[in-house]
């Protein structure tokens, strides 16, 4: 912690000598604001899905199997506790099973497991895996579940999850809103503070009917192609054309 506490300094420290500055959302640019970095050397740069691209047509309507995907290292501030929590609740009110699918390992793993057995829901860890089998398990859910409770930069595992027209549920922290939009490519649950019957309110509110369920498929699928290299280099140009002619970078 305080290896890394020392590297955030370091960066800060240099800030002020830098002539232009790219962040992947709106938070991280308000963030550096409040550090005291001046907005018009900010940028708003949001990140792309590297080993994958949006797929050619929009998804077209399936039944909802009631499969979730939580992609995500198990630690305390990426919330799987509150999404395995939440599994119960969304359960009772949809009348039906939920599955949980969990790739990914860190040291909250033997925990989790715990939880979720004395829950009596069905939860699978797999552990880490790579991005050809996490693109199947995408293809395969229902809802990317995004319960992280810290305020992420950007979470590019959503942008990753809607080039197949996986919609997510997440809390509303840091910039997760830039991708989950409510309604439109998933739904969010309030994030301050962060609370396990919001989570499984917003589980349901995905999952309770087919025709929404459709509807946030296709959102998630459009949301992602806004987000492609091309558009991420074409801002790289305007910043560095900026710096040349001494324009402002951000306004």
């Amino acid at each position: 912690m305080l290896r890394d506490y020392r590297r955030q300094s370091d960066q800060l420290r240099f800030l002020p000598h830098y002539q232009a500055i790219l962040v992947a959302s709106r938070h991280m640019r308000a963030e550096l604001v409040n550090h005291g970095v001046s907005s018009d050397r900010l940028r708003l740069a949001p990140l792309f899905p590297p080993e994958i691209s949006p797929d050619a047509t929009p998804p077209e309507s399936r039944p909802i199997r009631g499969n979730l995907l939580l992609v995500s290292r198990l630690v305390n501030l990426k919330g799987a506790d509150f999404l395995i929590k939440a599994l119960s609740a969304a359960e009772s009110k949809l009348g039906r099973r939920l599955h949980l699918t969990i790739a990914g390992n860190g040291p909250d793993e033997i925990r989790l497991r715990q939880l979720a057995a004395s829950l009596a829901v069905d939860v699978q860890f797999e552990g880490w895996l790579d991005q050809s089998r996490i693109a199947t398990l995408m293809r395969d859910s229902d809802l990317l579940v995004f319960p992280s409770v810290w305020p992420e930069p950007f979470g590019l595992a959503g942008i990753e999850a809607g080039c197949v027209g996986l919609p997510a549920v997440g809390f509303d922290v840091g910039g997760v809103s830039e991708w989950l939009k409510p309604g439109y490519s998933g739904e969010l649950a309030p994030g301050d503070p962060p609370t396990v019957e919001s989570l499984g309110d917003a589980l349901v509110r995905a999952l309770c009917d087919p025709d929404h369920h459709t509807d946030l498929r296709r959102g998630a699928w459009e949301t992602a192609k806004q987000f492609s290299i091309a558009a991420h280099i074409d801002t790289l140009d305007n910043a560095l054309e900026g710096i040349r002619h001494g324009h402002p970078v951000f306004n």
